[in-house]
């Protein structure tokens, strides 16, 4: 459809992103993907069959029970997608409009209505900007509401996994996955998560919440040459892993603000109390290099999307 898909150039960075969801499509740095590709329930998705990289807004993850307290206020959702809980809020379900656009960057806007499905009222801003050799998102939201709401931000990436992939990352705590796919009982990390010095996933599948995240990731892609640093601001502090298993040709690497099920936590998990008008906002920042042998055309990165709707 046209209009739907929209190509920004930098040099060697070529990103397709969209207004269906504020979505990123593909990226790719001198040829290579740097992002994967992936169906998932989001309206880029439904629409064009896969995407690489979404907004979290107003909430990343589950809400238990599809429901929260909050001051003396119970507040009860609807479930958006097959998944029986509400899931990732609503800006990745939403067409979002085009506030400027340049060849190397662009500018999206979603206003949402508080209705009997959710009592969020806010607008949010998303600018994608390509630098040389950086793809930077920023995403920011404004409570509309008449009274102080909860929020949270969030990206959900989706990375290429090959079969040598390592990742770089630190954290103090970990959550175990339990029921519909909700966190646990927060635990020290296993010693096949701890990424504090470079380590391979596991061949298992991974749907973990991390807190004390130090803002730093690193991806290492030893079959393309590629390695890809991942920043993010001090508004990111938490992050969730999602892998399917070993044999998909991806996993998510989420930066957010909050942990999954923040709103069921008494003290927030995370979540920004915003008054009327108030607004929260947060950045990450993807930067690829090269890493060691570099090999143009790798069958690592001839693919087809997977399927990314559980995390």
């Amino acid at each position: 459809m046209a209009g739907n898909v929209i190509r920004l150039e930098r040099n060697a960075l070529a990103v397709d992103v969209s207004p269906l969801g504020g979505a990123i499509l593909s990226a790719h740095w001198h040829g290579i993907s740097i992002l994967a590709p992936t169906r998932s329930p989001g309206l880029a998705s439904q629409v064009l069959g896969a995407e690489a990289c979404f907004p979290l807004v107003p909430f990343g993850n589950r809400i238990e029970g599809n429901s929260f307290r909050f001051g003396e206020m119970d507040y009860t959702l609807t479930s958006n997608t097959a998944d029986p809980l509400i899931l990732h809020g609503d800006g990745w379900l939403q067409r979002w409009t085009i506030a400027r656009h340049e060849p190397d960057g662009i500018v999206f806007n979603c206003r949402h209505e508080a209705s009997g499905a959710s009592p969020f009222a806010y607008e949010a801003t998303e600018t994608i900007s390509l630098d040389d050799d950086r793809l930077t998102l920023s995403l920011s939201v404004i409570n509309r509401a008449a009274e102080t709401l909860p929020y949270g931000l969030g990206f959900h990436p989706y990375f290429p996994r090959t079969p040598a992939t390592r990742l770089f990352t630190q954290a103090l705590r970990y959550w175990p996955e339990r029921e519909n796919h909700l966190p646990g009982t927060a635990g020290p990390i296993p010693d096949d998560l701890d990424f504090s010095t470079g380590a391979a996933l596991p061949d298992r599948w991974l749907n973990n919440a991390f807190d004390g995240w130090n803002g730093q990731a690193r991806i290492e892609w030893p079959e393309t040459g590629i390695a890809l640093s991942v920043t993010a601001d001090e508004a990111f502090r938490h992050f969730v892993l999602y892998s399917p298993s070993a044999s998909d040709n991806f996993f998510c690497f989420e930066p957010m603000s909050h942990r999954p099920n923040a709103h069921r936590d008494q003290d927030g998990g995370g979540l920004v109390a915003l008054p009327s008008h108030a607004q929260l906002r947060g950045t990450m920042t993807l930067r690829p290099k090269r890493n060691g042998t570099y090999q143009t055309h790798s069958s690592a990165d001839k693919r087809t999307p997977g399927d990314g709707h559980r995390c």
